[in-house]
């Protein structure tokens, strides 16, 4: 295993991830970790820069303040990335990142059931037994599209064998442009941005990569609410995905950290489904069990406690998996924070259709009456069509439900896994 100090504080180390070369230019033609030249055009629209030279960075104390804290920052067309494990020649690589038909990613804001929705995936596809993973990282089972070794990155994820199970926090503009295209399966995980904001502040505070953030909890909910925090805006995050999955109900799932917590069981015979991997009833419990929120945070193979590079986390502040619960940002909002982000939240969200909860009774009480969380606003998503009142086959003209309340789905073009179906009651929790 190898640290972050022998990465950046050691000749060697700098000679193999070119940290030496951090600032680039926005030239057409890079180097690919396979050795061939990739294009990525001609404009600055694809130049990677240090944090500390983009002008909206500097333009904005406050903004130029919180990426100072974070160690070789960058920022990449107007998103702020950490410069520690996500490169330069990976980032201007992607867009042309070839896209495999039975390619699965996992897609999150992070701090939003990443590791999580990684670790239901990989067991899904193997047949939903533990013991077919239990001595495997999860960091070599699912990898990260812009996160990985600090050589050959692209090379490798390319010579890895089918299925390649992937994951990435990247806004849908910077994913590569197949993926823009819904070529495979997405998975995209939302997780109510209070309780995300309270999870992502703690993150800073253990992640060396991200400088072991020093700033106060006041501090860090200023920089969440402007979108200059690393990986940038959660609305301008979960936005565009959520856009992506009404284009694509087909290929794209969305499912809801709250979802997960209240039926684990439900949510991953529903993820089973849409993978085209169905799971029976023992192989469901199974991953449910191995996926409890109790067993995942002392597994090391998913905790981050053991991983390729050993000093990514301070654990002494916290653990990688804290309390995982719904609602937690109640111990950390004042009131006048809690307003505040309501009134952010109201306006950004406004007219999207997507209704998130932040309470753990209202999620309860949700999933209970429509089975799921996250429901579609708009009936033509999943009938396919761009008129909700559309004559059918026999030319008759109907409106269609906006939810679905038995298991009998009357049109053969509504995806299983998007139909808001009562859970098993005994799956449900409370």
């Amino acid at each position: 295993m190898i640290s972050l100090k022998f990465l950046y504080s050691n000749p060697l180390g700098a000679l193999l991830t070119g940290s030496k070369c951090h600032s680039t230019s926005s030239s057409s033609s890079t180097t690919g970790g396979n050795g061939t030249s990739t294009t990525s055009g001609n404009s600055d629209e694809w130049a990677v820069v240090p944090a500390d030279q983009d002008p909206a960075v500097v333009r904005d104390p406050q903004w130029q303040r919180y990426a100072l804290s974070i160690p070789r920052a960058q920022s990449f067309r107007g998103v702020l990335l950490q410069g520690y494990l996500v490169h330069p020649h990976v980032l201007r690589g992607l867009h042309d990142f070839k896209i495999r038909a039975d390619d699965v990613f996992v897609i999150t804001y992070p701090k939003s059931g990443t590791t999580w929705m990684e670790e239901i995936v990989s067991l899904i596809y193997n047949g939903g037994d533990p013991e077919r993973v239990k001595n495997k990282l999860l960091a070599y089972r699912v990898q990260h599209l812009e996160v990985g070794p600090p050589v050959g990155h692209l090379w490798h994820l390319r010579k890895t064998r089918a299925p390649r199970l992937l994951a990435t926090h990247l806004p849908l503009r910077l994913i590569p442009k197949q993926l823009q295209q819904a070529k495979c399966k997405v998975i995209y995980v939302i997780r109510n941005p209070k309780d995300n904001a309270v999870s992502y502040y703690h993150h800073h505070k253990i992640s060396t990569f991200l400088g072991n953030y020093k700033g106060s909890w006041d501090e860090f909910l200023a920089h969440y609410m402007d979108g200059h925090v690393v990986y940038g805006s959660w609305f301008e995050h979960v936005l565009p995905y959520w856009q992506f999955y009404l284009e694509h109900p087909d290929r794209v799932m969305v499912v809801s950290f709250e979802e997960l917590k209240i039926d684990l069981s439900g949510m991953v015979r529903r993820i089973s489904q849409f993978l085209g991997k169905p799971l029976g009833a023992d192989a469901i419990a199974a991953v449910a069990n191995h996926c409890s929120f109790d067993q995942m945070k002392n597994n090391n193979m998913v905790n981050r406690e053991v991983l390729p590079i050993t000093d990514l986390f301070d654990m002494s502040q916290s653990k990688f998996m804290r309390k995982g619960i719904i609602g937690d940002w109640k111990n950390y909002f004042t009131p006048e924070q809690s307003k505040a982000f309501d009134e952010l939240y109201a306006e950004r969200m406004a007219d999207s259709g997507l209704d998130l909860v932040f309470e753990p009774q209202d999620a309860l009480e949700r999933m209970r009456k429509l089975g799921r969380i996250i429901v579609t606003p708009d009936p033509r998503v999943s009938w396919g069509s761009s008129d909700p009142d559309t004559p059918d086959e026999e030319g008759s003209t109907q409106s269609c439900p906006c939810f679905f309340d038995s298991p009998t789905l009357t049109r053969r073009d509504v995806p299983l896994h998007h139909s808001f179906l009562t859970p098993d009651p005994l799956s449900l929790t409370g």
